[in-house]
């Protein structure tokens, strides 16, 4: 599944885009991705996860963001008055065509975390078996931490 359109789909589907900068969208992604990996054993992109200083994080997701003729990048400024970027949808783009098992998993990331503030999304996100399970500044094999996840539920 190409990441633009993952992007594309939360974009247009999360009900606070406000919320979606840089950093929130980017673990969102690794969300589907970890979620796939429970359901399916396999992540819906080839993106290869690394634990660096503030979770998991790679530049991937806002690369993609920037090459795309369907999304947006825009500064504004956080609650504290830090300077965020936010990513967005343009205007005019449509919902990318996402097979039912992968919107699934997409609706469900977005379900689960539309109604966290940032400390509460991010322990959320720490709490991971992938991330809980690693030390910093290591690739996140998620494909094996689901492996692990399910043999530990038998």
């Amino acid at each position: 599944m190409k990441i633009e359109d993952i992007v594309l789909y939360i974009c247009r589907k999360y009900p606070l885009p406000n919320e979606l900068s840089k950093a929130r969208l980017t673990k969102l992604v690794y969300l589907a991705d970890w979620q796939s990996c429970l359901r399916s054993g396999k992540q819906l992109t080839n993106i290869e996860w690394y634990f660096n200083n503030f979770g998991p994080y790679v530049d991937d997701v806002v690369d993609i963001a920037r090459d795309s003729s369907h999304l947006t990048i825009s500064a504004t400024n956080n609650f504290y008055g830090e300077r965020k970027e936010l990513i967005a949808a343009k205007e005019g783009a449509l919902l990318p065509s996402i097979e039912k098992a992968q919107a699934e998993i997409l609706d469900f990331v977005i379900e689960e975390t539309k109604k966290m503030y940032w400390n509460d999304f991010i322990k959320y996100v720490y709490a991971t078996p992938p991330v809980s399970g690693s030390t910093r500044y290591t690739i996140l094999n998620l494909v094996n931490f689901a492996k692990e996840s399910r043999r530990a539920k038998c």
